[in-house]
């Protein structure tokens, strides 16, 4: 029984003991000890009190505090009276219950579809609509199947291998042996040492400059100069070249990465921070008519050298630099700076470009009209300067008549192909085949004027000067003129120009175009 105590009150015995009880028998009646008691007092009620608490339990229980902040005995008043003797949880949930609910609707929600897939086994629109006909199968019926595998049968294999060859010596180690060895051994040592001051006193000369150096390679050993003109050496100074200049123009190097001017947030005209100069004395009086970015070498360009003055033109060139190799601006004299590559040619050098996948092809335009492709991966045999182009236009192959003022890449062609354009009116792509150039015109700039004249003709076409590609369209591109008319064309339509600009062409001076972008 839990909680307070429940009191019957009768006879109040004088000893007070719960649980207990005493009688006496006046009418000399024996209770259970044999003593005689009296009748009242053996019928008389005795009082019985039950409490709520568990006599095994403390009343007022003290533990020990054993952590390490504490370590203090501590009293706990309440404790727990209750004995339970037998629990058993029930199957049964209310109606009300949120448990009773999600069951019954699962069990509805079975029967729905067991019903609907019975149906639908009988009526086929239904299967049309998305209804299932499978029903779950009861997880209780199953059957045991068994199988069998085959089981990889046993093999010995045995390998037996060749004794390795073995030959019995047998000798004597005497003292006069071992003497007779080591005398020996001093005997050659001496005479290489002879033979390597006798080589060394009698090299005079031109033998002097050619002094054998041991070089460990498959080769064996090369003489000065062979190791100086090698590739290997040449590669190492250039890394040393470009580390010593690295560390010179550190300063350099970072206003080239990180050079920001404050001022220009203030007026509307930047500032510009000259940082390298690229000269050289292997061209000299001669004007820089194209320059060219490598597109996979960033720190790479080409620049091309030539003439615009007509009545005196001399041989052209071609350098490629490389930002690794500069001279500073601020070093006061004019320091040659020496080109990664360098072409020389017969006439000058009026545009260039880099293929924009293939980057080692380098094509260019001449002021004889002629066009030229060069691989930069070819080496001269006499150093870097010296190579020829590995293809070059010619009168048969169908040059220009005049300067070739600009030269473009085809970016969509599957072959290596590029155009350009020329004073003469033509437009023409040319074609790499193996070592030949294969040229086609594209079209012939002229002012759209019919004319039965051949004379009348030839005054209607336009000296082209520039044009460009659409980066969208493939098809479509921009001409520009010495007379100053700007053209759209396409080509697919060779004869003739999409849409021209006319303002130029009426007003009374013509003003040439050396530059259009799409």
């Amino acid at each position: 029984m839990d909680g307070a105590s429940v009191s019957q009150r009768r006879y109040s015995h004088p000893s007070g003991a719960a649980n207990h009880t005493q009688g006496q028998t006046p009418t000399g009646s024996l209770d259970a000890s044999g003593v005689q008691q009296p009748d009242a007092d053996r019928d008389a009620l005795v009082e019985r009190i039950l409490k709520g608490t568990d006599p095994s339990v403390m009343s007022t229980p003290v533990y020990f505090d054993y952590k390490k902040d504490a370590r203090v005995y501590r009293f706990f008043p309440s404790v727990g009276q209750t004995a339970r003797h037998f629990r058993d949880d029930g199957s049964t949930v209310r109606k009300d219950d949120p448990e009773a609910v999600q069951q019954a609707e699962d069990r509805q929600r079975r029967e729905r579809d067991t019903e609907l897939a019975a149906r639908a086994e009988l009526n086929p629109d239904l299967v049309d609509e998305g209804v299932s006909t499978s029903i779950l199968k009861n997880q209780f019926n199953y059957s045991d199947r068994g199988s069998q595998t085959m089981n990889n049968p046993m093999k010995e294999q045995c390998v037996m291998t060749d004794p390795p060859p073995s030959t019995n010596f047998s000798a004597v180690a005497t003292a006069w042996e071992i003497y007779d060895a080591y005398e020996e051994d001093r005997i050659q040592t001496e005479k290489a040492a002879a033979a390597h001051k006798k080589a060394a006193g009698h090299r005079t000369g031109k033998e002097e400059d050619k002094l054998t150096l041991t070089v460990e390679d498959t080769g064996g050993s090369k003489t000065t100069e062979e190791v100086l003109s090698s590739s290997t050496y040449g590669q190492a100074l250039k890394i040393i070249e470009r580390m010593v200049n690295q560390n010179d123009c550190h300063d350099i190097i970072e206003d080239f990465k990180y050079w920001e001017d404050e001022s220009d947030l203030f007026k509307e005209d930047g500032n510009l921070l000259p940082l390298w100069q690229f000269f050289t004395t292997k061209v000299r009086h001669r004007a820089v008519t194209s320059i060219s970015l490598n597109n996979r070498y960033k720190d790479l360009f080409a620049v091309g050298f030539g003439s615009y003055d007509f009545q005196r033109q001399g041989k052209g060139a071609i350098h490629c630099f490389t930002l690794k190799n500069t001279v500073p601006t601020l070093s006061g004299v004019q320091i040659p700076a020496h080109p990664e590559f360098s072409f020389n040619l017969e006439s000058g050098v009026m545009c260039l470009e880099f293929h924009p996948v293939e980057t080692a092809l380098l094509a260019c335009g001449l002021h004889d009209g002629s066009v030229c492709v060069f691989d930069l991966r070819i080496m001269g045999k006499d150093g870097k300067e010296g190579v020829k182009p590995i293809c070059q236009s010619d009168v048969r192959s169908g040059k220009h008549m005049d300067p070739v003022w600009e030269i473009h890449w085809c970016r969509g062609s599957l072959e290596l192909q590029f155009y350009s354009i020329s004073t003469d009116g033509r437009i023409t792509s040319w074609s790499l085949r193996k070592k030949d150039l294969v040229f086609k015109d594209i079209m012939t700039v002229t002012t759209g004027a019919c004319a039965s004249d051949p004379e009348a003709m030839l005054l209607s076409r336009l000296s082209g000067t520039c044009f460009d590609f659409s980066a969208v369209y493939d098809g479509l591109f921009i001409v520009g003129t010495q007379e100053g008319s700007v053209m759209l064309c396409s080509k697919g339509y060779h004869g003739q120009c999409l849409d021209a600009l006319r303002g130029a062409q009426h007003a009374r001076v013509h003003v040439p175009l050396e530059s259009v972008s799409f």
